[in-house]
């Protein structure tokens, strides 16, 4: 089975693509995954995921929607994201850094990189339901086939996704605009990913929206804005999920009794931690330990 090694804070470990093309395509097969879930992270990164066969259920930040085949979503960098199914899906993928458009500090970056990267755009669905969309899912379709050929043609690679990229900014420009999406990334980014540090230190305690907020000296509402505009949920949604995550993993490698992890991961109360087990995961913490084959 695969499985998605992330960090403590659900970052995922892996590198994709090389330093010189840091670009990867993946061909994934929700069958292939425990209990056809590919489990929630985030990554610097952004990832354009399309389905070819089946269903797929996406999870980004606090929306969910549903993917048939023919239809692809972009995910912006620094989004948590999670993708399940109930019988399966064929999901053809691509995570790429920013850096593989036009590196940071350039013309082309501020132009046309750092509108998206920057925003707190979470993801773009696209589906056969106008020009462009179809003429996107067409470049990806192409790009897909190229990048998945033995001794493909890298510029062909980045010129494709280029393309796709132009028009999904053209589309996009004035939503980000007229919203005021910009962000000031240094002081948000920063200060995101110290809260997370704190978070990821702290789990275990009794920590509230107040505490997450004060550990870098901002109040409560700039707290959710940072966090929403970087990575998409709130600071409370995030502590949870990030909860969630540790509870799975002990319940998958280790045979402590629920009530011992449901206190490892700051809840005292096992009965509020199976309720929220089970609105974040589907199945009780016991059903989901019996389902890993501990």
């Amino acid at each position: 089975m695969q499985r998605i090694l992330t960090t403590d804070d659900l970052r995922e470990t892996k590198q994709h693509g090389q330093p010189d093309f840091p670009i990867q395509y993946y061909l994934d097969d929700t069958r292939d995954f425990y209990n056809s879930q590919v489990d929630w992270h985030w990554h610097n990164e952004f990832e354009i995921v399309a389905v070819s066969e089946g269903v797929v259920d996406c999870h980004v930040g606090q929306e969910s929607f549903r993917l048939k085949a023919g239809e692809a979503v972009f995910i912006n960098s620094r989004v948590l994201h999670q993708f399940t199914a109930k019988d399966y899906g064929i999901m053809p993928n691509i995570v790429f850094s920013p850096e593989f458009i036009a590196p940071e500090q350039t013309v082309i970056y501020d132009k046309f990189i750092a509108p998206i990267e920057k925003s707190t755009m979470e993801y773009l669905v696209f589906k056969n339901t106008c020009e462009w969309h179809n003429r996107v899912l067409e470049l990806l379709s192409t790009l897909f086939y190229e990048i998945s050929v033995d001794g493909f043609n890298e510029l062909k690679v980045r010129n494709i996704l280029s393309e796709a990229w132009v028009i999904i900014l053209e589309q996009v420009r004035h939503t980000l605009r007229e919203n005021n999406c910009v962000n000031d990334a240094n002081s948000s980014g920063n200060s995101v990913k110290l809260m997370i540090q704190y978070i990821g230190a702290h789990y275990m305690e009794e920590i509230s929206l107040n505490d997450i907020a004060a550990s870098v000296n901002i109040s409560k509402n700039t707290a959710m804005r940072y966090f929403a505009a970087n990575i998409g949920v709130s600071p409370v949604d995030y502590l949870i999920k990030y909860r969630i995550g540790i509870s799975c993993k002990m319940l998958r490698e280790t045979s402590d009794k629920i009530s011992h992890i449901a206190g490892c991961v700051g809840y005292e109360n096992t009965s509020y931690f199976c309720r929220l087990f089970r609105k974040y995961v589907g199945v009780s913490p016991k059903k989901y330990r019996e389902q890993s084959g501990y």
